[in-house]
């Protein structure tokens, strides 16, 4: 009965190595196979630069200013640290970085309208920095205002079908 149990046992942990060992090399030659960069992925949809990147950025500007106002009182949203003042400067810097993006022929078309509405955020961004700067909650909350009006501007010139208009290969 001993022999049977340890025979048992054995063929158990050579099947628990063998599969052990599969495993290991299935990981290995999985982390060896390239990877997609982003130089093989090509340029980002405008979807993708819009949202998340653009709205993300964006919304960094919004939860950083004003009040809320409930029955158990009002919270001030101007940032109180350093690390949420430099969120704002590092949000104005991707919008500024974003701006340039949406610039290109494959998002603009060149049309005049779409690289107007573009440089307006780099306009709000650069405000938004300046309140930063002068530490002006006040000043950060108009600047959100503005890059608010430039998105709704664009929107109401740009979007249809729930989707940017861009062209026909995007549209399909």
């Amino acid at each position: 009965m001993t022999d049977t149990l340890f025979i048992q046992i054995r063929e158990r942990v050579a099947l628990f190595v063998r599969s052990s060992a599969l495993v290991c090399i299935t990981l290995f030659l999985c982390g060896c196979s390239p990877q997609a960069t982003s130089e093989t992925e090509g340029p980002p949809t405008l979807a993708h630069v819009m949202d998340p990147l653009l709205n993300d950025a964006s919304e960094v500007f919004w939860d950083s200013a004003g009040f809320i106002d409930t029955y158990e009182g009002t919270t001030d949203l101007t940032p109180t640290t350093e690390e949420g003042w430099q969120r704002v400067i590092d949000a104005a810097d991707e919008i500024t970085r974003l701006s340039a993006v949406l610039q290109d022929e494959r998002y603009s078309l060149n049309r005049p309208a779409w690289n107007e509405l573009s440089q307006m955020l780099v306009i709000a961004a650069d405000r938004g920095r300046q309140s930063v700067i002068d530490r002006d909650g006040a000043e950060l909350f108009q600047s959100g205002a503005q890059l608010y009006q430039v998105c709704v501007a664009c929107h109401q010139t740009f979007w249809s079908n729930n989707r940017f208009t861009i062209s026909e290969s995007e549209s399909q």
